[in-house]
């Protein structure tokens, strides 16, 4: 009877374990980002840095639970989520109609615009957007200004389909505008920026539109109201401000 009581127990206890383990692997907050456009995302020293990084410790530390990025392609991260791979998205997207149909935002955390991105090889910047059509656009792909381009230039058969050239990355793209492949590249302020710093590129003209960054979740997610509630904490404190302020000179 006593090796009966210890077998049953052992078997208890190991269960225990198990669930416990489960409910441990299950608390982790996944988020998924694009760690390619800085000052929101980049990797340095093998370490994710930027303004989102910030952001996803802070989010975490709100709800009190530990978190892991999950780096992928911007063009996949919506699929991700709405296939339970990730908890939600921290990835400077900006709200758009037709995102907003699948997911489920948070108030907007950043602003900025589209603006055109040269090289040393570019030809001379436009004087208007409507001049775009007459040269070769790079954008990445699923982003707001692949959007903006198809949307204004080649539905409107203003502009050749193939002259519209979208990229899975952002280093792709920039990789082509400074060997000449591409006249101007198609990007947020933020970004444009970003990249600046690190390649031989330049900011040309703003294009006249408006992007709101906020964070994306799944309809009914079980962290929604938990992560709006901390954002907004972290807006009202200040510390949003401050995050936005030691990577970039003047927040929005």
């Amino acid at each position: 009877m006593i090796k009966k009581l210890s077998f049953i127990s052992l078997y208890v206890l190991l269960t225990v374990l198990l669930v416990s383990c489960s409910t441990k692997e299950k608390s982790v907050l996944r988020i998924g980002m694009n760690v390619e456009f800085p000052p929101f995302a980049s990797i340095v020293d093998s370490t994710f840095v930027g303004v989102d990084v910030d952001i996803s410790h802070k989010i975490a530390e709100k709800l009190d639970m530990p978190y892991e990025i999950v780096n992928m392609q911007f063009d996949n991260l919506i699929n991700a989520l709405n296939s339970d791979k990730v908890d939600l998205i921290i990835s400077a997207m900006s709200i758009t109609e037709d995102r907003a149909r699948i997911v489920d935002f948070s108030k907007p955390y950043y602003r900025a615009t589209q603006v055109l991105i040269a090289s040393d090889k570019s030809p001379e910047m436009p004087e208007s957007e409507e001049q775009l059509k007459n040269f070769k656009i790079g954008v990445l792909h699923g982003s707001t200004a692949h959007k903006y381009v198809t949307e204004t230039f080649v539905d409107k058969d203003l502009m050749p389909k193939s002259a519209m050239l979208s990229y899975a990355t952002n280093t792709e793209a920039i990789a082509d505008l400074i060997a000449g492949n591409i006249d101007f590249m198609v990007n947020d302020s933020s970004a444009a920026f970003g990249f600046s710093q690190s390649h031989p590129i330049f900011m040309g003209m703003e294009l006249d539109t408006l992007e709101e960054y906020a964070i994306a979740m799944p309809r009914d997610g079980r962290y929604n109201e938990k992560v709006k509630n901390a954002l907004q904490d972290l807006i009202d404190s200040g510390e949003l401000a401050s995050i936005i302020s030691n990577y970039i000179a003047a927040p929005k």
